[in-house]
């Protein structure tokens, strides 16, 4: 926005607000020379008014001479802003002789009137003139100072302070009108910027049209809170209506679909305003106002949405892709026929030169030129043939009669690499049975010649691979014949070579492993996928070792097996399952795995009806051991009582540690009568703790270790292990509250056993 701007419309502000203003000013005058005619000499009020009118008049000529200059375009002209100051000027010194000739009246309360009414006009000229600071100050400065001033040039009346309050009134105003100004001009240079914008919309809104206008892409505005749906005349046009349908709704669009695909349609338009898309788009069929089909893409996004998400309003374009569609089929066609394989069609004018006149479109890829490359009259198609190949290729061309020839030459790409192709080329003849044209059906032989580099390759790499590779590689016949070998390690042949080719699996391996690998090629025959089959043979040395055999199909009767020693990986694997379900120290099963053998002796209590009995063990003073004499003293009195569990107990029972000085020794198979199943429990504990009562042989040192156990009977009705094992700890802990060195048997009274149940001493 430019100065020249702002000054012209601040001057047409300005003039505008005089009709307004100048009533009002000469209105008050009369008012105030009415309050003071008996105040003051007639003569003077008369006079005054007669000055105020004639201040008055002048604006009035200037807002008239304004209006003529406005009609004329002429009103952009500085000069007007000029003179509307000096009209202000004018009034500002009219208000203020009367300002100094009212205050003469000495009467207090018509002074407090005549203050009133000037801090009134002020005001109103403050917001009448508030566009132009220098004209509002025109007006009041003059008749505020004189206001001021013939207030304290009195000697009576209102008090001399009050001449002081009306000039710092004065300074008020003075900041005011400019602060006043200020926003004036901002505000001006807000609503042009808004102007501008909107002029910008538009002319992007004209342009936006005439762009859809010209692509031929007709534009739909649907409104989801009305239903009202806008189509504009080109979307009309591409259905064929000769003009509005007068149907602005859904509807219409939904009549034309086809119906095969209107779900499709409405399930992609409904995704999109749900918000799972960002943006709709379909290809889909139309059906004309005449009947016809087109094919259109469809595409929009919702503008709108409420806060919850909701869509309000749709914009969408719909352009005829009719010809694009026939294109897309014809090429499909095309690509049906030459595209889908390294086969092109080439037709030739003239035998020497070969001039082409077609060229199927995957000829690109096979050449690297386009068809329309190949025709051009610069083009020759001689010029791509290997001089040593271009002979024969013209003595290989149709002689009469013949309808058809075969040959292989060379072509060049446009990357300059010769490729090798097989031509079968055909003649088209005339009445006369001259060629009009040759047809020629281009094989890429290149791929070809590069997969037998490839297999040569590959057939040195799988030497080398064989030959580098630790496995034992064989191959058998579908009746498990050997037929040839490899071993990259010898050693892991069960007998010398000359002793098993050409023999049958049966006559060379033990009988098991000769089955699993004879099973393992006839399932690989049959099926067609990779058979693994492992097994063990003892070898010369005594050793036995575990083999893993992959079984791959060569053919439709023939297997390749690739052999490999595991012996170490299941001896790894054995050690890490035996590393997990059993005590490192002792070698005993640990925690979990006596919770599983617990289980399953419940369950076979449950249902044969035996009795079982679980001894909680906790060696008496271990810590102290510890303490004492080093954790290696208390590990070898771990060790030895852990062999000593053992030799306590038969074949079926379990002992296992849980960790610390705590053992747990699993009795099954007891008696059925829970009186000799206790007996037999009591017994076995009696045995175990005479046994472990005896002295310790710790290197140096003979140390005697006393344990406290706790015995619980079970047979496996409602009962949970954890409670079982809780059922024999608190047993266990009564023996240490007793004294230690004993044994106790769980009893829901809690009621002791004697003394010599107990065994203690």
């Amino acid at each position: 926005m430019s100065c020249g701007d702002t000054q012209a419309q601040r001057t047409r502000f300005l003039y505008e607000g005089l009709p307004a203003s100048l009533p009002v000013s000469l209105a008050a005058g009369l008012v105030l020379v009415a309050t003071h005619w008996t105040l003051l000499p007639a003569p003077l009020m008369l006079g005054w008014l007669a000055l105020l009118s004639a201040a008055a008049g002048l604006r009035g000529i200037l807002w008239a001479g304004f209006r003529r200059a406005r009609r004329r375009g002429e009103d952009a002209d500085p000069c007007w802003l000029q003179r509307f100051r000096l009209g202000a000027l004018a009034m500002g010194i009219a208000w203020a002789l009367g300002a100094l000739l009212l205050t003469q009246s000495g009467d207090m309360a018509h002074q407090f009137l005549l203050a009133f009414a000037m801090a009134g006009i002020s005001a109103g000229v403050l917001l009448t003139l508030a566009t132009d600071r220098v004209s509002a100050l025109l007006v009041v400065a003059p008749m505020l100072t004189a206001l001021g001033l013939g207030m304290q040039l009195q000697e009576q009346g209102m008090p001399t302070v009050s001449g002081g309050i009306i000039l710092l009134f004065l300074a008020f105003v003075a900041l005011t009108s400019g602060r006043m100004q200020q926003r004036f001009e901002e505000n001006f240079r807000l609503r042009q910027e808004a102007e501008e914008q909107r002029a910008h919309i538009r002319d992007n809104e004209l342009r936006w049209r005439f762009a859809l206008d010209g692509s031929g892409q007709g534009l739909w505005d649907w409104d989801l809170a009305t239903g009202r749906v806008y189509y504009s005349p080109q979307w009309v046009r591409l259905l064929g209506h000769p003009h509005d349908p007068g149907r602005p709704s859904l509807e219409l669009r939904q009549t034309h679909i086809h119906p095969e695909d209107r779900a499709r349609v409405e399930r992609a338009l409904d995704r999109h305003l749900r918000g799972i898309v960002p943006r709709y788009e379909c290809e889909y069929r139309m059906r004309r106002a005449d009947g016809g089909l087109i094919w259109v893409h469809d595409r929009g996004r919702v503008v709108t949405r409420t806060p919850r998400g909701d869509a309000l309003r749709f914009i969408g374009v719909l352009q005829d892709i009719s010809r694009r569609k026939r294109v897309e089929s014809a090429l499909r066609e095309e690509r049906r026929l030459f595209a889908t394989g390294p086969v092109a069609l080439l037709v030739w004018e003239g035998m020497d030169k070969r001039r082409v006149i077609y060229a199927s479109a995957n000829i690109r890829d096979l050449l690297g030129y386009g068809p329309g490359e190949l025709y051009a009259d610069s083009f020759s198609f001689a010029d791509l043939v290997h001089p040593q190949d271009m002979m024969q290729l013209l003595q290989d061309t149709p002689k009469p009669g013949q309808d058809q020839v075969e040959q292989s030459y060379r072509l060049r790409h446009r990357s300059g690499a010769y490729h090798w192709f097989y031509d079968i080329t055909r003649a088209d003849r005339d009445e006369q049975g001259r060629v009009l044209r040759l047809r020629g059906y281009l094989f890429d032989q290149t791929r070809i010649k590069r997969m037998e580099q490839a297999l040569a390759r590959s057939e040195r790499r799988n030497r080398a691979l064989l030959e580098a590779l630790p496995d034992l590689v064989l191959r058998f016949d579908s009746q498990g014949r050997y037929l040839a070998w490899h071993a990259g390690n010898a050693g892991m042949l069960y007998v010398p070579p000359e002793r098993f080719l050409h023999r049958s699996l049966f006559d060379v391996l033990p009988a098991a492993a000769a089955q699993r690998l004879y099973e393992g090629i006839h399932q690989v025959l049959l099926h067609g996928r990779m058979q693994v089959v492992e097994y063990t043979l003892e070898m010369e040395d005594g050793r036995h070792q575990s083999f893993e055999a992959r079984l791959v199909r060569l053919g439709d009767d023939e297997v390749l097996a690739v052999v490999r020693d595991v012996t170490a990986q299941k001896q790894a694997t054995e050690r890490i399952s035996h590393m997990a379900f059993h005590d490192a120290l002792t070698q005993l099963p640990n925690r979990r795995l006596i919770q599983d053998r617990i289980r399953h002796a419940m369950e076979h209590g449950q249902r044969h009806g035996r009795y079982g009995a679980l001894l909680f063990l906790d060696l008496d003073h271990f810590k102290a051991l510890n303490d004492s004499h080093g954790h290696a003293v208390g590990d070898r009195l771990l060790q030895q009582v852990a062999a000593r569990l053992k030799g306590c107990l038969r074949e079926s029972d379990t002992v296992a540690r849980l960790g610390g000085d705590e053992f747990v020794v699993l009795l099954e198979g007891l008696d059925r009568n829970e009186s000799l199943a206790r007996d037999q429990a009591l017994q076995a504990g009696h045995k175990i703790l005479k046994s472990l009562s005896l002295p310790y042989e710790l290197g140096d040192l003979e140390y005697i270790a006393t344990p406290s156990i706790g015995l619980c009977l079970f047979r496996g009705e409602g009962l949970e292990v954890d409670e079982l094992m809780r059922r024999a700890d608190r047993a266990m802990y009564q023996v240490k509250k007793a004294g230690r060195n004993g044994l106790r048997l769980f009893q829901a009274t809690a009621t002791p056993l004697p003394d010599n149940a107990a065994g203690r001493n």
